[in-house]
């Protein structure tokens, strides 16, 4: 059974950059917003989020699309990585396996939870699952590697 957290579990060193980036995104990126992102337990990489399942992303059966499921992971996924890094560093998704277990009725809340395994190499290896709150039916789980210290496109590329 997942364990339940709270928001005194949040390590307020790394909390507050959190809740700064989740603020960010939730003003800027529509998806996010929607999410009503909370942050259960933030720590040297380990990571839980409160996350809705929006009415949005829901097919005709009223169950929730896989894609969205994966979007949580990436997403959640890479804030992990952050965690554990010893500064702010741009990162980005290598790989990424998501293996869905159940299905979930569209306006559900679940938990995220996910632990950062290793960083080396500038490659860093992440695991974690989504649960329903209620219930904890265990929807996903997922794992991934990110590069860590991407760059930006230099300028004149096509990429």
């Amino acid at each position: 059974m997942a364990s339940k957290h709270t928001s005194r579990d949040i390590n307020p060193a790394i909390g507050a950059m959190m809740r700064q980036a989740r603020d960010f995104l939730a003003h800027e990126h529509s998806l996010f917003a929607s999410l009503n992102i909370e942050p259960l337990l933030i720590g040297r990489g380990k990571t839980s989020f409160g996350v809705d399942l929006p009415t949005d992303f829901a097919g005709p059966d009223g169950k929730v699309h896989s894609t969205l499921l994966t979007i949580i992971l990436d997403s959640m996924l890479g804030i992990t990585v952050f965690t554990a890094l010893e500064k702010l560093t741009p990162i980005a998704t290598v790989n990424l396996r998501t293996d869905y277990l159940n299905t979930a009725d569209a306006g559900a809340r679940a938990v995220f939870s996910a632990t950062c395994l290793d960083v080396s190499n500038e490659i860093a290896r992440v695991s974690g699952e989504l649960r329903l709150e209620e219930g904890d039916a265990l929807l996903a789980v997922g794992s991934g590697a990110f590069m860590v210290g991407t760059r930006g496109a230099t300028a004149g590329s096509r990429l």
